[in-house]
């Protein structure tokens, strides 16, 4: 009689199980919901429901037994394992819609991704581009205007157009403008207070107009440097009223309409002032802020001629000051 061996748990071989894979189905609305931090606009960029997004996410959090999402009252914001997944889906999706691009041929439409912060997209950018899609009405264009630094490569955008300080632009960006600030008005608010300014003190008899978070890190929008820069000393002004916004553009519309004086940032100032919509009492005051403008080539898209000729448009536009109004 044969004899069977039976072997104790501990003493048995180790069974050899293949981990099934995550399914993909629910990656798009996660990579929507990280990028966003909001299952609501992921929503609304992938046309689905906002419950849609949340069952997505949850069921990836299901399959990989960690949390992703750390949700807040108001917000999302990611955990580790969540950030360790974005990058990694960034990288497959970008290598997915890449391919995918290519398999549909070289003859479609030229698409150009560009991406920059939300001021500079709507104050500078929009308005002008319509003057390139009339010379070039074969080129599509999309505009990322999240604010956050992105990898060109890694996600497959092509142009950035990007605010930061010299240490921190690539070595192959192209510098377009210092940056600065200098007080602007319109007209109507200058005539309420009596058609001229003399002295930089007098700007602070007026209302004034801040931007707290449009640039993190940055203090150029607040006028005690400026104030410090021209030479006003703090014990010879008052408490002017402030309004204190997110955006750069919302500082600029407020002014615009007289609610009060900015500090105008170029390259946003200029078109405002030769438009006579805005005017620089003292242009000669212009506070450096450390920053730069640069343009910015995803290397694996130089070679493309809609890459190039909008380059060149970006570059022709900073160099030509803006068109007076007669």
């Amino acid at each position: 009689m044969a004899r069977t061996a039976f072997l104790s748990p501990a003493s048995a071989p180790a069974r050899q199980s293949r981990r099934r894979p995550i399914g993909l189905a629910g990656l798009r609305g996660f990579e929507a919901a990280a990028r966003r931090l909001s299952f609501t606009l992921a929503a609304a960029e992938l046309h689905l429901t906002q419950s849609a997004i949340s069952r997505q996410v949850a069921a990836l959090e299901g399959e990989l037994g960690q949390r992703l999402f750390v949700r807040k009252t108001r917000a999302l914001a990611l955990t580790m394992a969540g950030e360790r997944l974005l990058r990694s889906v960034r990288l497959a999706l970008t290598s997915v819609d890449k391919t995918v691009e290519e398999i549909r041929g070289h003859g479609s439409t030229p698409r150009i991704v560009l991406t920059t912060y939300p001021s500079f997209a709507s104050l500078w950018l929009v308005p002008r581009l319509a003057a390139f899609q009339r010379d070039h009405p074969g080129i599509e264009i999309r505009i990322n205007a999240e604010g956050r630094l992105i990898d060109l490569e890694a996600e497959g955008v092509d142009i950035a157009l990007r605010r930061c300080r010299p240490r921190d632009a690539p070595p192959h960006a192209i510098e377009l403008a210092k940056e600065d600030v200098t007080p602007a008005l319109s007209t109507e608010l200058l005539n309420r207070y009596g058609g001229r300014l003399r002295t930089p003190e007098q700007l602070a008899s007026m209302p004034l107009i801040e931007v707290d978070a449009d640039l993190p890190g940055d203090t150029a929008g607040s006028w005690s440097p400026w104030f410090e820069f021209a030479g006003v000393r703090a014990d010879s002004m008052h408490s002017p009223p402030v309004m204190v916004v997110d955006f750069i553009d919302q500082s600029m519309q407020a002014a615009e309409r007289g609610q009060g004086a900015v500090l105008a940032y170029n390259p946003f100032r200029e078109e405002l002032v030769a438009a006579g919509r805005l005017t620089l009492p003292f242009p000669e005051l212009r506070l450096r802020t450390g920053y730069s403008m640069y343009l910015v080539v995803n290397p694996a898209a130089r070679s493309r001629p809609a890459v190039a000729r909008l380059c060149e448009w970006v570059l022709k536009e900073f160099a030509s000051p803006p068109a007076r109004s007669s």
